[in-house]
């Protein structure tokens, strides 16, 4: 699971840090608040394994980028891009787990609160998914 961590200790962004809890053995890093940790996004494995797939393609230069749109009475629609990492936004929050980062818009993050990306690979299509979307409602 990832916690937001506010502060500018992001390597080389300035934006919010969110960290894996299961690294709770790392060392902490120093000046970054441990009261005010606020949980958003878990990723999957596969998710984590794909995102170091590109990265090594890349040279560690890219970044999974979150994005949430209205889409009217069907509700909210979701997509991923890959970024690089120099062009992450003063409004984005930037997720950090030493093998990946994950953007996600400052505005989205309460709606993906508590969801899952995930990476299907299958017959049909080879994607990230979001997963476990439980605030994300719109109405006509």
């Amino acid at each position: 699971m990832f916690h937001l961590l506010k502060g500018k200790r992001a390597p080389n962004f300035r934006s919010a840090l969110i960290k894996n809890m299961s690294n709770s053995s790392s060392p902490k890093e120093e000046n970054t608040p441990q009261n005010t940790t606020k949980q958003i996004i878990d990723l999957s494995n596969d998710a984590i394994n794909k995102m170091k797939q590109i990265n090594l393609k890349y040279k560690n230069s890219k970044a999974l980028k979150v994005s949430v749109e209205a889409g009217g009475c069907s509700g909210f629609q979701y997509s991923f891009s890959l970024i690089d990492k120099t062009n992450i936004q003063e409004k984005d929050l930037v997720a950090y787990n030493r093998e990946c980062l994950v953007v996600i818009d400052k505005g989205a993050a309460e709606m993906l609160k508590n969801s899952k990306i995930d990476y299907t690979n299958n017959l049909i299509a080879k994607k990230f998914v979001l997963e476990n979307i439980q605030n994300l409602s719109s109405k006509c």
